[in-house]
């Protein structure tokens, strides 16, 4: 214990001595976070609308069929109680209900017309009132094809209270999962390479060093610089975009260290893969480049095609990501982002077996 905590306190000596390693691994990641926030890529796009058919009939197909030709309408069909669900955590703009009885037809003396609830998030008004501006046109124009004047379709406006989700609230969580990525594995496999081509480790292991004790210093050195860039991060999220963290910091922290300990675990089955440095860069892109696009820093998961999102979904960066957005968010608590970390805890198990079977010392 006292060995791996003399070689842990020599790592961290060594990381803070080193300025390229230090832009790297705070100024880099604080200029992404600067740069996306203030540009507020998020404030407006489609809007996104849940229908939900009751009726199933020739009417509200047609009725439907309209609405997703609409290229600003991003439409999909969902049972009510999940879309208010959606709803309530802004992951939704608008919900749109067809009753049962929905017809396009003039109403009979003495019937009143099919009525339609929309339901729209307080959190998104700029959509939500182009959204409805769009649905009233589209009523104008059945209406106007069936009686040239009355209204054949009924709208009754229901709001639902919805996080008030700014870009940059949803780009934090995003920062720090792509920023414990980059850490845990392009550090680990930079640094165990490195000292493999100049002879470091060979000469280590002819010492009392034991191996275990080395391994370990490694990993409270990097658990000890993701919770100290994770602080920072957060700092600068805090005090320059007034970002509010919903949930608990204590469980933003377990969960970024998880993922800590889950991207190490590939940097060390990097660094036993690799022959030399200039194999590193290329093996760890790789890895973590298809994860940067495709696991929600920037944008949400949901934008990759439909094909692919079963694959990206289970990307370990994916479940890291989406824990620390549900905390920082939605307020989650650990027991609420369970699914998550029972991932992560997979990708652990499975980056500890391939670390073991690839990281050999009579190599180094």
């Amino acid at each position: 214990m006292r060995q791996t905590a003399r070689l842990t306190a020599l790592l961290l000596r060594a990381y803070v001595r080193d300025r390229i390693a230090l832009f790297f691994s705070l100024v880099v990641p604080l200029m992404l976070m600067v740069i996306f926030g203030y540009l507020n890529l998020g404030d407006f796009g489609r809007v996104s609308l849940a229908v939900d058919d009751q009726a199933k009939n020739d009417a509200s197909k047609q009725l439907l069929g309209v609405l997703k030709g609409i290229e600003t309408l991003q439409v999909t069909e969902e049972s009510t109680d999940e879309a208010l669900k959606r709803l309530r955590r802004t992951e939704l703009d608008m919900l749109v209900v067809i009753p049962r009885e929905f017809t396009i037809a003039p109403a009979r003396p003495g019937q009143t017309v099919p009525q339609l609830v929309v339901y729209g998030d307080d959190a998104r008004p700029q959509q939500v009132a182009v959204g409805r501006q769009i649905l009233a046109q589209v009523i104008d124009r059945f209406s106007f094809s069936v009686t040239q004047t009355t209204p054949v379709i009924a709208v009754k406006d229901e709001t639902v209270q919805g996080v008030r989700l700014r870009y940059v609230d949803f780009l934090v969580p995003g920062i720090l999962g792509v920023n414990i990525m980059q850490l845990a594995v392009f550090s680990v496999a930079f640094a165990l390479v490195a000292d493999k081509q100049r002879g470091v480790l060979r000469r280590i292991m002819a010492t009392p060093v034991r191996i275990p004790n080395l391994l370990a210093a490694h990993v409270v050195t990097r658990l000890f610089i993701a919770a100290g860039q994770v602080a920072v991060l957060l700092l600068v999220a805090l005090v320059l975009f007034n970002v509010t963290i919903v949930g608990g910091l204590g469980s933003l922290v377990v969960v970024a260290l998880l993922g800590t300990i889950l991207f190490l675990t590939i940097g060390f089955a990097l660094a036993g893969w690799a022959q030399s440095e200039n194999q590193v860069p290329a093996i760890a892109q790789l890895i973590t480049l298809p994860q940067f696009f495709f696991s929600g820093v920037f944008f949400s998961k949901n934008a990759a095609p439909e094909a692919i999102r079963p694959i990206t979904n289970l990307l370990p960066l994916t479940f890291l990501n989406d824990a620390l957005r549900e905390i920082s968010v939605q307020g989650a608590t650990l027991w609420d982002v369970r699914t998550q970390i029972l991932g992560l805890l997979v990708w652990i198990v499975l980056g500890f077996l391939l670390a073991v079977r690839l990281f050999r010392f009579e190599r180094f």
